[in-house]
């Protein structure tokens, strides 16, 4: 899977950029501020529908301006494509946008537009896996499984629309305006597809967790075990009744999906709490290249892989690996300097 262009309007501080990636290994360098960044992430949003660092679609937008969008032409083992992506302010609310996707020109849904491409974004930030919430995994879980599965993004968004009225009627019942009648419908959708996820998160584990271990090893020594545990907020009738009361003095859904995290464990200690943040960042970097291995088998084509300024984060032997990984992928770096590679042809470099 390749990347062959990129066009961005209006998208924070590029109001006009165009890019070509005509090598495997595309080194994007500048000062801080010029906008490496923003570059890749908007390759990643093509492929997840949405910006890993805004809360917000519309603060993509570049301040005075009405709408951004992205443009590229994508290819994969079987076809070429032209992907955009537009955002458009809508006015009359605060925060609020439209969202209009198309493929070669032909309009389509986010749900259709999100995992055409795929793509792997590592960055600093991305140690909030393990030192963040447990809404960062969740995040992280649903972003990997939405780029190769669409009856996971389809359930996973009927679940939490049903979520959100569940949690509205919790309210009423609260506050003895009634919803009993309601609720079951709201109940019985979060059990059809908070089953589905679960069952698919699960698989999505067992998948990754021996790439995981090998990856520890090769990162640090043999004797390096890393362990990850999916850590399910199971969600049944039996529990849902049991936890009938408790929910409606919460006002909101406290079994399910949307409460699942997982943790890894680093020779036998959780990373999170008891981690150094050299363990940290291995751990980090060893989920990242499995999430590689895990796209690839699930697409049967090879993501694209986005670095995000993370050398001056890695010592020698991370690097090394990191250099191995790239050598198999097509590959965007930003940096402030050139990065000391063990060969630098092929690579085109581009600065801001």
């Amino acid at each position: 899977m390749k990347i062959l262009n990129l066009k961005l309007t209006n998208l924070r501080n590029h109001t006009k950029l165009s890019l070509i990636f005509d090598s495997n290994i595309t080194l994007i360098t500048g000062d801080n501020g010029s906008g490496k960044s923003t570059i890749l992430e908007a390759i990643h949003i093509l492929s997840v529908g949405k910006s890993k660092i805004s809360k917000y679609d519309r603060d993509l937008i570049q301040y005075g301006k009405k709408f951004s969008s992205i443009n590229a032409d994508i290819e994969t083992k079987d076809d070429r494509f032209n992907m955009e992506l537009q955002i458009i302010k809508n006015e009359n609310f605060e925060n609020a946008s439209i969202k209009k996707a198309r493929i070669n020109k032909v309009a389509k849904s986010m749900q259709y537009f999100t995992g055409i491409f795929n793509s792997v974004l590592f960055s600093p930030q991305d140690i909030q896996l393990i030192t963040g919430s447990p809404s960062e995994r969740r995040k992280y879980m649903d972003e990997t499984l939405s780029q190769v599965d669409i009856e996971y993004k389809r359930s996973l968004n009927d679940y939490l629309k049903a979520v959100r009225q569940r949690n509205k009627l919790l309210e009423k019942i609260n506050q003895g305006f009634g919803g009993q009648g309601e609720i079951e419908f709201y109940t019985h959708q979060m059990l059809k597809n908070g089953e589905i996820i679960q069952r698919k998160r699960e698989q999505m584990f067992t998948d990754i967790k021996p790439i995981l271990l090998e990856t520890g090893k090769i990162l640090n020594d043999k004797k390096t075990k890393l362990e990850l545990n999916y850590k399910k907020n199971e969600i049944s009738i039996e529990r849902l009744n049991e936890f009938k009361n408790r929910e409606i003095a919460a006002m909101t859904s406290l079994l399910g999906p949307h409460r699942d995290d997982f943790e890894i464990h680093f020779n036998d200690h959780n990373v999170t709490n008891f981690g150094s943040r050299g363990e940290q960042r291995s751990c980090v970097l060893s989920l990242k290249i499995a999430e590689i291995s895990f796209i690839e088998k699930k697409k049967n084509d090879k993501p694209v892989l986005l670095l995000d300024d993370i050398f001056s984060e890695l010592d020698k032997k991370h690097q090394t690996a990191v250099f191995d990984v790239i050598n198999r992928n097509q590959t965007t770096i930003t940096s402030t300097s050139v990065p000391d590679f063990p060969n630098e042809e092929g690579i085109k470099i581009i600065n801001l």
